[in-house]
């Protein structure tokens, strides 16, 4: 074995040993699958530093330098590798802490969330019984390098803003072409094993995460884009934030989108069934008085079986894909998988069509319009690529950044079965300002929580994953008024530039403190915050001078895990060129023909799961598109 794989296998097998009968980490190859996902990344810039660190790991001196203890950490024992790690994950030094992260997430993610893994077997998951895939009806080919094709309107993305443009101008008589930059995955490769969904159906295969590897972020990238794999929460944005959306110039005729579009995809309340996580959530803000309301959800013929965060096979939801997409290529649009659009063409001024890079070259698809839908981080990357907008385009992001706690309790609660999302709490979404955060729960698989619990050993860490069947995740997401911005890498990917603000950093360390009352209200016997080093609370220990050592604590880049399944406002639109990407219309400012009808045109962060709002906002965009063309 070379020193790099030595030192890697020592590295993992410190975060997850053999013990209790189970095999090591190195035992299940996962340092080798570790560098294949690293590697299928196509991330250069995270190729080298992940050699960088192994090769100062494998050798007394370079370990000396690194983190100044001089021996090879494959020389060390467990105990000494363990003491390394926590040197790492405590370290003052940013690159260190950051380096922990990535080793540990990704580690715990792969031991936990691989199909046959005996680890995730211990912790007492119960997969679903694979439901008979119903097949979406839509036209998807892959194209081949070459090809120019003639259309009236091209749309770059197919998630939920790309796949309403698509309907509404499909449906106006228009030849419609989407463009996708994933390879297509139909209902029979959906609720799978959790690795595999997020290798097929996430943004860099689930392992997106801002530049310092603070915020991890989950951003669909399927055909159907995000809509895939939400949690099919569909809510309005809330009046404070409409008011900021008029100053932008979104009136009050978004109200005739957002009922077309709830109508469209069958949003209610109907079938909003509590699962155990959700039901403790109601329970504990029941048990302290603070109101909540119950989720709308697009889903129609629901059967609860709970891997909806990698693809529901039977169709109920009312996504994208199975809509307006669906009727899209019924009037004649073709879907273009594997298909990354490079740059938009500008001719005499105006948007002229797209090239695209595709297996074995590039093809050119000419349209008179050009509909920007490929989500609030890759959008503005293309535009940058254009040199379009380049003053605006990547800047403005908002992230809703959101802080979890999981809470043990003593009943069976299968936190990975049922509806996602039934529950949400706004009683703190206006406490500065217009500022504050939402209270929802969040379905938990090993994988996952394996990746989020803290690790300070690989036997506390290993006693809390046998506890997975009884774990409630809450979350807070916070509307954040900081503004983030996505530019380009060095090594031509994409960099994600964002760290919470000091409004953002009190938000959540009040959210912290409010979610852990709430556990408590309903019950829980020992709660986890998600923080390095660990605070967890155990059965018995003194409540008050946890929790307000918990609201004390800093919030600092890589000690909190905080993540994020919400990008906005990257391509914002506005009525100031100088401060916006588009128009009030969704046209991009000074090119006629290009519009953004992605979340990256909300004006500002919606404050709550922005799905119904950003195909609200690009249902309009789309009418008018018709009517100008």
């Amino acid at each position: 074995m070379s020193s790099r794989l030595e030192t890697l296998a020592a590295i993992i097998d410190a975060f997850v040993p053999a013990a209790d009968g189970l095999p090591s980490a190195s035992d299940l190859g996962i340092h080798i699958r570790l560098l294949a996902e690293v590697d299928a990344l196509g991330r250069a810039e995270l190729t080298q530093q992940l050699n960088l660190m192994l090769t100062m790991a494998s050798s007394p001196v370079g370990n000396l330098v690194f983190s100044g203890r001089p021996r090879s950490v494959a020389s060390m024992d467990q105990e000494a590798r363990e003491a390394w790690l926590r040197s790492l994950a405590d370290s003052p030094i940013g690159l260190k802490r950051t380096a922990f992260q990535d080793l540990k997430r990704l580690t715990l993610l792969l031991a936990y969330g691989m199909e046959n893994s005996p680890w995730r077997a211990r912790s007492g998951f119960v997969p679903p019984v694979p439901e008979t895939p119903n097949l979406s009806a839509v036209n998807v080919r892959t194209p081949a390098a070459g090809e120019v094709i003639d259309a009236d309107v091209v749309i770059i993305g197919s998630g939920p803003g790309g796949s309403v443009t698509a309907g509404i101008l499909a449906a106006a008589g228009k030849h419609v072409v989407i463009l996708e930059k994933a390879a297509m995955v139909t209902e029979e490769g959906f609720g799978g094993p959790e690795l595999d969904g997020l290798g097929s159906l996430f943004l860099d295969r689930g392992l997106a995460a801002t530049t310092d590897r603070w915020i991890a972020i989950r951003a669909g990238s399927a055909v159907g884009g995000g809509g895939v794999v939400n949690w099919n929460s569909s809510l309005r944005a809330p009046a404070a934030v409409r008011d900021e959306w008029r100053a932008a110039g979104i009136g009050d005729d978004l109200d005739e989108h957002y009922a077309a579009v709830e109508a469209e995809t069958h949003v209610t309340t109907e079938e909003s069934i509590r699962n155990g996580p959700n039901a403790r959530l109601e329970a504990g803000l029941n048990a302290l008085g603070l109101p909540w309301q119950t989720i709308p959800r697009n889903v129609r013929g629901c059967t609860d079986c709970g891997p909806c965060a990698v693809g529901c096979r039977i169709g109920a939801k009312q996504n994208g894909l199975r809509t307006y997409l669906a009727q899209a290529c019924a009037s004649g649009a073709q879907i273009l998988d594997r298909s990354e659009v490079v740059r938009v063409l500008v001719e005499n001024g105006r948007a002229a069509g797209v090239v695209a890079r595709v297996p074995g070259g590039e093809i050119t698809v000419r349209a008179k319009q050009v509909a920007l839908a490929g989500g609030s981080i890759l959008s503005p990357l293309v535009l940058l690529r254009s040199g379009i907008k380049t003053d605006t385009a990547g800047r403005f992001l908002h992230m809703h950044p959101v802080v979890a706690i999981a809470g043990l309790y003593n009943e069976d609660l299968a936190p990975w079965s049922g509806v996602p999302q039934s529950v949400m709490s706004d009683a703190f979404g206006e406490i500065e300002g217009t500022w504050g955060f939402r209270l929802e729960a969040a379905p938990t698989h090993p994988g996952l929580i394996a990746s989020g619990y803290p690790w300070w050993s690989s036997a506390d860490h290993r006693e809390l994953m046998t506890h997975c069947g009884s774990a409630a995740a809450f979350l807070a997401i916070v509307r954040d008024r900081t503004e983030g911005r996505i530019s380009m890498a060095r090594d031509g990917g994409t960099s994600i530039q964002y760290a919470p603000g000091d409004l953002e950093k009190s938000l959540i360390s009040r959210a912290t403190v409010e979610l852990a009352k709430i556990h408590r209200a309903a019950g829980a016997t020992d709660q986890i915050p998600l923080v390095t080093p660990p605070m967890t609370l155990r059965s018995g220990d003194a409540y008050e001078p946890w929790l307000a050592a918990l609201g004390k604590r800093p919030i600092t880049a890589n000690r909190v895990l905080l993540f994020t399944a919400h990008q906005m406002s990257s391509c914002r639109i506005g009525t100031d060129p100088k401060m916006s990407t588009a128009n009030p219309d969704g046209q991009v400012h000074g090119v006629p023909g290009l519009y953004v009808t992605d979340a990256s045109a909300m004006p500002t962060a919606s404050g709550v799961n922005p799905q119904l709002s950003l195909m609200a906002l690009a249902r309009r965009t789309a009418t008018r598109m018709a009517a100008a063309s």
